[in-house]
């Protein structure tokens, strides 16, 4: 559960906000113009940045999944997937790893290096990476912008699977309509 008292974000001044709101098992929507703080929201609610006003409490570990590019480029597809397992000193799990490549269109480049991928390749790795932690608080800020239309249809359905499995919390940042309508049980406008 994600519980948000009178949140305001921001750094000099304040860019979004306030939001108050108990989010648990749902995807929320988050839309606004570019600039108005949605990435700036999710550093915050990440612990990266403080609060401009207000509190937030997280029942679980935050994951977020940016929207640009976070890959490491000097390990492979596959290591790439298994990089939070190594930090943490936990067991890895290649096989449950290279599921999610084949979830996501890239277990044939399981041995590859993010550089040898396209762009929307890249986010795919991303996408495989966060859902192959199964976090219970997900915040995904644009994360299949660089998809073409096909494939991305393809991850939100993959995305939806594993929300109705997990009943994890999602705040997902799109500047797409037709996506928040689609993937969002409530949408938040800025």
């Amino acid at each position: 559960m994600l519980t948000l008292h009178e949140l305001t974000v921001g750094y000099d001044t304040p860019l979004l906000g306030p939001v108050s709101g108990s989010f648990d098992g749902s995807i929320t929507g988050i839309m606004a113009p570019s600039g108005k703080g949605k990435t700036t929201l999710f550093k915050t609610l990440c612990g990266v940045i403080q609060p401009f006003s207000g509190s937030f409490q997280a029942s679980a570990p935050v994951t977020m999944m940016c929207q640009h590019n976070t890959n490491f480029d000097w390990l492979t597809c596959l290591d790439n997937v298994l990089i939070c397992d190594k930090i943490q000193h936990k067991p890895q799990k290649p096989t449950l790893a290279r599921e999610m490549l084949s979830a996501v269109g890239l277990l044939s480049h399981q041995n590859d290096y993010p550089r040898q991928l396209s762009g929307g390749e890249q986010q795919r790795l991303s996408l495989a990476r966060v859902l192959y932690l199964k976090p219970q608080i997900l915040l995904m800020d644009e994360p299949l912008s660089a998809l073409d239309e096909s494939t991305r249809a393809a991850m939100q359905a993959l995305v939806l699977r594993q929300h109705k499995a997990l009943q994890n919390t999602i705040f997902l940042v799109t500047h797409s309509q037709a996506e928040a309508k689609l993937m969002c049980d409530t949408i938040l406008t800025f």
